[in-house]
Formats: C-alpha cells, sequence, structure tokens
C-alpha cells in the first residue's frame, strides 16, 4: 500500500516535536539519569526511521544533506541492539541532527503540497 507523502511527514514531525517537547530543561546529565525519557525518545526515534522508510527515494533527494540511510538504519539498531544503545549516543543524536532533519522535513512537507 502507497501511502501519502503528506501523511507519512507528519507521522515524522509529530515524534520530532515530542521529543523536542519533552526535552525542554533536560541536560545532558539529566537525560542520563531518566530511563523512562530515554525510552521514550528511543521510540520516538524508531518511529521517525520507520516513516522515512515509507518516502520514496526521489522526494528524499530533494534533501540530499540528510543521511537518509542512517534515519533509516538508527530504528532498527536501537530495535535490535537496545542493549547496547548509548543514552549519549541518543542524546548527541537528538540535539545535533534533529534539528536539521527537523527543517528538512518540514521542507519536503511544503513541497509535497504545493
Amino acid at each position: 500500500m502507497v501511502r501519502r507523502s503528506d501523511v507519512v511527514i507528519e507521522e515524522i514531525l509529530d515524534p520530532i516535536m515530542l521529543i523536542e517537547q519533552e526535552l525542554v530543561g533536560h541536560t545532558q546529565a539529566s537525560f542520563a539519569t531518566a530511563l523512562f525519557l530515554q525510552r521514550g525518545t528511543e521510540r520516538s526515534l524508531e518511529i521517525i526511521s520507520e516513516a522515512v522508510r515509507h518516502l520514496p527515494d526521489a522526494l528524499l533527494e530533494m534533501r540530499p544533506e540528510i543521511a537518509w540511510s542512517d534515519v533509516r538504519s538508527i530504528g532498527n539498531r536501537i530495535r535490535h541492539e537496545y542493549w547496547r544503545v548509548d543514552p549519549a549516543l541518543i542524546w548527541s543524536i537528538v540535539m545535533d541532527d534533529l534539528p536539521a532533519l527537523r527543517a528538512a522535513v518540514e521542507d519536503l512537507l511544503r513541497r509535497s503540497r504545493a
């Protein structure tokens, strides 16, 4: 079943915004001790990862600065190697990579609706 790209993109933006909202006021140190927050962030990254798999490559190619293959693969790592997930890595992804991903996804949403 092929899904509309704008719907899938919104399914990516929702967990991005949830992560941003829930991490307000947290530091890397407080995140490292908040297991439930870590798990919620990991689950949100899994959702983002899976949703990106449902977007056509032609659409993703419009934003080549994003490592889409890495976005797609992070979900598998979290799911299948959960015992090796490092909170510092998750924090780094959220702080360093999520803002650029959000900007790119918002741009793709505008393009998909045009």
